[in-house]
């Protein structure tokens, strides 16, 4: 009987369906792959010029060619079609579309022309895009004519550059996406300490405003012909009391959660900060008007999050609220038994499991809102080739993450996507190109060679296990 029963389960697992229309893809982001930082007119990015300060990156290098994807896009997407994944989530460069970023400033044809042979070609070969507005490379034109991210002029500026992008290619694309990750945006980016007290809550509050008005374009002048949807894609950890016994770690996990998620998921769903935030930072926190909140609430399609890990979570030692760490006001650990990855982050597959029906009973409430996991994978260690091509570590995370993300659907949640990071190897922001999340490697180079890990086709076996036939081309 012990027999019969353990089979049954093994069967279960083997051969368990996600829900029709699930999307299984992969995804990239035009500055981390595209390379080719001055061909065709495009502009450099703040990223470009800190890039290529001495010592700024890990390893000392720049993305001025990365994986040269901006001219080797057949082949990443032939490599998404070996892979069986359908479903493709990407970039494309403000920097390089409307290189002097501001409003009313020269359209790149060029780039118009390059990115419209993606589309072509990813049509052609049965890859459906789901494009993401801004990945962080901001123009760095705006960042030395004006303030960047916290200049009274960006939504207008960002929303010129979303509304040329709609425009260009609304033929080919119908998964919109308007910035990725506004929390590392908003607090990462702030490099010098007397900026924190309020400089992120500043960045924070216009990457919503202009989150909403692109939003609102796009519902009004171009959803009801290009038929897609829009949204924005949040990024958290899932935080756990240290001791779930003592209230100040219940309280600070509590407290982690809405000044990382919160944050900007509250405005997008439910029109305004959490009350948390707005008790804690005070007039620090900027306000929405009347008008700017109608706009915020509901002003994503769908709950689209990258996660990565966890954290235990307790209460903090700052004394005073005088910047956003103080804030928050926690201290985040690792539980020992938790291994690690090669950016030191805990593998905890519970947590993704935790957070979807964390965002299920707070966000989604019983509506019909899908859930979209757009951003989940591992650094592993791979020195050489030959520890690419056996990326056994990786190829546990996915299976353990993804078991974790099917028993959420099998409790009743609608997950209905789940995007690998990444499809490439890449350049890891400070990390340089010195961490490795592709499922593919890049040799790195003048003329960058990809070789698929084992990993790649352990994906593309989960993928067709997983689906019907018709499932795979929903």
């Amino acid at each position: 009987m012990l027999k019969i029963l353990f089979l049954a389960a093994l069967l279960s697992v083997v051969c368990a369906k996600y829900p029709p229309g699930f999307k299984f893809g992969a995804a990239t982001a035009a500055l981390q792959i595209e390379g080719a930082w001055l061909q065709d007119d495009k502009a450099p990015s703040v990223w470009d010029n800190l890039a290529h300060l001495p010592n700024f990156t890990a390893d000392g290098t720049a993305p001025d060619i990365a994986a040269d994807s901006y001219n080797r896009y057949k082949e990443d997407i032939d490599l998404l079609v070996e892979a069986g994944i359908k479903h493709y989530r990407m970039s494309v460069s403000w920097a390089r579309i409307v290189p002097r970023g501001r409003r009313g400033s020269k359209v790149n044809e060029k780039a118009i022309k390059r990115y419209t042979e993606m589309f072509e070609y990813m049509k052609e070969k049965g890859i459906t895009p789901y494009v993401t507005l801004y990945h962080w490379d901001l123009p760095v034109v705006l960042s030395l004519q004006g303030y960047g991210l916290v200049d009274r002029y960006f939504a207008d500026d960002f929303l010129y550059y979303a509304d040329v992008v709609f425009k260009s290619f609304k033929d080919y694309v119908k998964n919109w996406y308007t910035f990725n990750e506004p929390w590392v945006i908003a607090v990462l980016e702030v490099m010098k300490d007397r900026e924190k007290a309020t400089k992120p809550y500043e960045i924070g509050h216009n990457l919503l405003i202009a989150h909403a008005r692109t939003v609102k374009l796009y519902r009004e002048v171009y959803q009801s012909e290009n038929k897609g949807v829009i949204g924005i894609v949040f990024n958290t950890g899932m935080s756990y009391p240290k001791n779930p016994e003592n209230p100040k770690d219940v309280g600070a996990a509590y407290r982690a959660m809405n000044f990382s998620l919160g944050w900007f998921a509250d405005p997008v769903f439910f029109g305004d900060y959490p009350e948390i935030m707005k008790e804690r930072v005070g007039s620090r926190l900027p306000k929405f008007n009347e008008t700017e909140k109608q706009w915020l609430k509901g002003s994503s399609d769908f709950f689209a999050f990258n996660h990565y890990t966890s954290s235990l979570t307790e209460e903090g030692t700052f004394q005073r609220q005088t910047d956003y760490n103080s804030d928050v006001n926690v201290t985040s650990s690792n539980n020992p038994a938790w291994k690690l990855t090669d950016m030191n982050w805990p593998i905890v597959p519970q947590g993704i499991h935790d957070l979807i029906v964390r965002i299920n009973e707070h966000y989604i409430r019983g509506s019909k809102v899908p859930i979209y996991v757009t951003e989940n994978g591992m650094a592993n260690k791979e020195t050489t080739t030959e520890d690419a091509k056996n990326d056994k570590a990786r190829i546990e995370y996915l299976r353990d993450y993804l078991a974790n993300v099917e028993k959420a659907i099998d409790e009743g949640v609608n997950v209905m996507g789940y995007f690998v990071w990444s499809l490439l190897d890449n350049f890891e922001w400070w990390s340089g190109f010195s961490k490795r999340f592709g499922i593919v490697r890049i040799n790195y180079g003048p003329n960058p060679t990809r070789e698929t890990k084992a990993s790649f086709y352990w994906y593309r076996n989960y993928i067709k296990d997983k689906t019907t036939s018709e499932e795979v081309v929903a």
